[in-house]
């Protein structure tokens, strides 16, 4: 088996739907909680559409990279690190299921549903462990958990339908645009 090398179209890649995966973070509803915020956003579908079109390696990098600098730049910045880790799974498992190429529907929305719920899971786990960690009683931080899962199994479930059916639509663009052949190499 050959070694791919990370080549500058790879880069390229990865730095452009990084810059998409930010770019919809910022259409986003703040939601306040007991123990700070929680939001809604398009991120989710940009990480998953990354792997979904990409493949584990590039999808997975976009979609931790944007994330981690929206946090940084975004009053976020303790979260930053976890960010960049969680975010790359979303990208990183849809990819995975794929390979990054052309699939049917139901492989599609599975990749897709792994993706964001695991990210929901890890999302979930460590705000709860932090809340605990910061002194919180077991009540706070179940609360607190319960308003975030809520939001999050929402901004979860959005994100499966909408790039389960936008990355068909967004593949066949590309194919037709000369860059099919180069999409998932990864």
């Amino acid at each position: 088996m050959k070694k791919q090398k990370f080549t500058v179209h790879d880069m390229v890649i990865v730095g452009l739907m990084a810059a998409i995966v930010y770019a919809a973070t910022t259409l986003r509803i703040e939601i306040p909680t007991p123990m700070g915020k929680t939001m809604i956003h398009m991120a989710t579908v940009a990480c998953l559409i990354s792997g979904l079109l990409f493949g584990p390696v590039r999808g997975g990098l976009a979609g931790g990279i944007g994330s981690f600098f929206f946090d940084i730049f975004n009053g976020w910045a303790s979260s930053a690190p976890f960010t960049l880790v969680f975010k790359f799974f979303i990208g990183f498992l849809a990819g995975l299921i794929t390979g990054g190429k052309r699939c049917r529907m139901p492989r599609t929305l599975l990749a897709s549903a792994a993706g964001s719920y695991a990210y929901t899971v890890l999302y979930l786990t460590k705000d709860f462990i932090r809340d605990l960690l910061l002194g919180g009683a077991m009540e706070t931080a179940i609360a607190d958990v319960s308003v975030k899962a809520v939001t999050s199994l929402t901004n979860g479930t959005l994100a499966v339908v909408v790039a389960t059916l936008l990355a068909p639509v967004l593949r066949t663009a590309l194919e037709r645009a000369g860059v099919g052949g180069k999409m998932a190499r990864r």
